[in-house]
């Protein structure tokens, strides 16, 4: 295990490492239109062909180039954009979690045209897998879940990419300070068929060549290390019109991530009768992640009032761990080779129907198919005084899931909107069968002509489950099902708000929620990288979650100048009766939240931009005092999540600078600085001992001011 540890922490380091090419490490005490590229947007009841009047937390975010003016490292990032609403925690700073009204962060539903994807994020979460340059919109909700979503239980992110152009090619090239992008469109018949291709690629691998050679021409200790780390994804598709009531469209992405890491270090060791034994230490590691989606989309109008839109897909994810570690001293070897793989696989098929009577009445139904391919597997070979022992381990899993709903949503009486909806799951795997009934209620009665009040009711199911033993978004973890053993786990939402319009540009929202969860895992072991797949359904201890609050959005837009504040005041709290008698803080439990926004376009060539952000400090676990008699030594805790971190906020600004070519090209100049009074967050704490067996910690900040810049040129 210290060897794994070992490993590990080389990983983590090197991570660390690309990060603090822009950010030195500190440490503290604990105690518009298609053609513009700065336009931001964030509406909620747009309802663009989608009744969503009734719905409680749901936002719409379009335009998504917008997103230049919240870019870190010259990449701009849907999740992190989703980070700045109210009800959303970020949990690590600048990673791309997303826990929404107390969730895990793995219970969150991500659609890419209509497919699910498992693996949302670059470099542990440092970037998100959502190329912007492809993203139409985006369909965001908190609470209040229509019928037609289900399969995760505490928000629905549904993204949908446009279609290329039918009538003229067009494009977009952005180098940045540690990526690329580049994206073109266009008619291949026109006005018939279309096509979009975008790819996207960081080359911090080029980056970090020099320094590590650098690093490896100065160290005078026998230490050489190499690694190596890059991303990229890809996306494309393309649309073709048989008439404009009926369009089938091929859509593809897939993304990679490969981060390698070499270490070996010559040794000398102090042998028998003051002899010296000379030996050497090797770490290399090799870890990929990544996604492959594909989905062939069919939209059709069957007459003014009823429609269908069907999706067939494949989603893949898969994570590959390699380590190998090498020890000689002398005529005395030692290695260890592991490997680890978690492999996901889904085919499916829905189809989902809309029939508008008249106006104010739209019903929806459909059914989903899918077929779940749960693949884990390690495999791990010790060598000592040259004998091998082989140890394999690996789960296969075969899930098939089928859903039907019927959503009717309704205005009467020109004050009243509802919307009532059931959701009916099957769930089979070998030895048990799940079924699950999930009712969706939502009602908005309009008190006056601009103040909505709306509740909402909702119940959510999720059977799949992400195995870990960290809290890190890492690798190492594994996506596996429901089991006869291991229950679904289940949510049940209350939410309500009002919603008010207010004159001279001003809106004004406010909703609460009380949220449920039940038969939520945690690991019940320690010391442990890799989740044990063996013996996972009895190495989780099961318990329960509730998570409450209020959500405040105040906001201001006049001409060119525009203002919002989000603010959240939540509790999130858990029990697991193997751990502790009674409910305990949440590690994202953040008491407060606020986050100030504002823009200001100058003229036709200039936009300036600011983000300020506070949250309270999340929680971690540490021992209260320390039981030393004789040779008995021990650590005493009390309640989990019994130390409360240093609050977090920074300050964001960021400016784009516009020119238009005299062949009506846009370039664009993007700058921006994140952390600008260089707050010195605590992303971790590390936790020693003096040697009078009393403990001390001390917070970690990585992420000081970090400048940022690209360029962008559309043709």
């Amino acid at each position: 295990m210290g060897k794994t540890v070992k490993c590990v922490s080389a990983v983590i380091a090197l991570c660390a490492a690309i990060c603090a090419s822009a950010a030195p490490r500190d440490s503290l005490a604990v105690a518009e239109k298609r053609d513009s590229i700065v336009e931001a947007k964030i509406t909620a009841d747009r309802t663009a062909g989608e009744t969503t009047r009734s719905q409680t937390g749901h936002k719409r975010l379009e335009e998504l180039d917008f997103i230049f003016g919240n870019v870190f490292l010259s990449s701009p990032d849907i999740i992190k954009a989703l980070q700045n609403l109210p009800g959303v925690n970020a949990g690590t700073e600048l990673m791309s979690g997303l826990y929404v009204h107390g969730g895990e962060g793995s219970d969150n539903l991500f659609l890419l045209d209509g497919v699910p994807m498992y693996q949302v994020s670059h470099l542990g979460g440092l970037f998100s897998s959502f190329n912007t340059d492809v993203v139409g919109h985006l369909d965001f909700y908190k609470s209040g879940f229509p019928a037609r979503y289900g399969g995760r239980m505490s928000s629905v992110v549904d993204i949908t990419t446009r279609d290329g152009d039918f009538d003229e090619y067009h494009g977009t090239f952005m180098i940045g300070l540690i990526d690329g992008r580049l994206h073109f469109e266009g008619p291949i018949v026109k006005g018939r068929t279309s096509f979009t291709a975008a790819v996207r690629r960081s080359w911090m691998d080029a980056v970090l060549a020099p320094v590590i050679s650098l690093v490896n021409r100065t160290n005078a200790d026998g230490e050489t290390i190499g690694g190596t780390y890059a991303f990229y994804d890809m996306n494309a598709a393309v649309t073709h019109k048989f008439s404009d009531d009926n369009i089938l469209a091929l859509k593809f992405y897939h993304g990679r991530d490969r981060l390698k890491l070499r270490l070996d270090q010559d040794q000398t060791y102090a042998g028998n009768e003051n002899e010296t034994v000379f030996g050497t230490d090797n770490l290399h590691t090799d870890i990929s992640w990544g996604n492959t989606l594909a989905s062939l989309n069919w939209t059709y109008r069957f007459h003014d009032n009823l429609r269908m839109k069907a999706v067939m897909y494949y989603s893949g994810s898969n994570a590959d761990v390699g380590y190998y570690i090498r020890n000689i001293s002398g005529d005395s070897e030692s290695s260890t080779d592991e490997t680890n793989f978690s492999r996901v696989n889904d085919a499916a098929i829905n189809a989902g129907f809309s029939w508008q009577p008249r106006e104010s009445h739209n019903v929806r139904f459909g059914a989903s198919y899918q077929f779940h391919i749960y693949n884990p597997s390690r495999t791990s070979t010790v060598t000592e005084y040259g004998i091998q022992d082989t140890k394999t381990s690996f789960r296969h899993y075969l899930g098939n899931e089928f859903a039907l709903y019927a959503e009717d949503e309704m205005t009467f009486l020109d004050r009243f909107s509802l919307n009532l909806g059931l959701r009916y799951v099957l769930y089979g795997v070998p030895g048990k069968i799940w079924n699950r009934l999930e009712p969706r209620i939502a009602l908005n009665v309009k008190c006056a002509e601009s103040v909505d009040v709306r509740v909402s009711y909702t119940e959510m199911n999720q059977f799949a489950h992400l195995i870990s033993t960290t809290y890190l978004d890492i690798p190492t973890n594994c996506w596996l099902p429901s089991t006869s053993k291991i229950a679904p786990m289940h949510s049940r939402q209350v939410a309500g708000g009002i919603y008010g319009r207010l004159p001279h540009g001003f809106r004004l929202n406010l909703e609460g929620w009380y949220k449920t969860m039940d038969n939520l895992l945690e690991y019940s072991g320690a010391n442990a990288l890799y989740p044990p797949l063996d013996t996972w359904e009895t190495s989780f201890n099961k318990g329960k979650g509730r998570s409450y609050g209020l959500e405040a959005e105040f906001g201001w837009h006049s001409g060119n100048l525009s203002m919002t504040a989000y603010y959240t005041l939540s509790w999130s709290q858990r029990k697991f009766d193997a751990v502790w008698h009674d409910w305990y803080p949440h590690r994202y439990d953040n008491r407060h939240k606020l986050t100030l926004m504002g823009s200001w376009k100058i003229g036709k060539s200039v936009d300036l931009y600011a983000s300020w952000n506070y949250n309270s400090g999340g929680w971690m676990t540490v021992a209260s005092h320390v039981y030393n008699q004789g040779e008995v030594f021990d650590r005493i805790y009390t309640r989990p999540n019994n130390v409360n971190l240093p609050d977090y906020h920074r300050l964001d600004l960021g400016a784009n600078f516009r020119k238009i070519s005299a062949k009506g090209h846009e370039s664009v100049w993007n700058i921006g600085i994140y952390n600008v009074y260089c707050r010195k967050n605590v992303v971790f704490v590390a936790i020693d001992e003096r040697e009078d067996k009393s403990l001390y910690g001390t917070g970690r900040a990585i992420f000081p001011i970090i400048p940022s810049f690209s360029y962008t040129l559309k043709f």
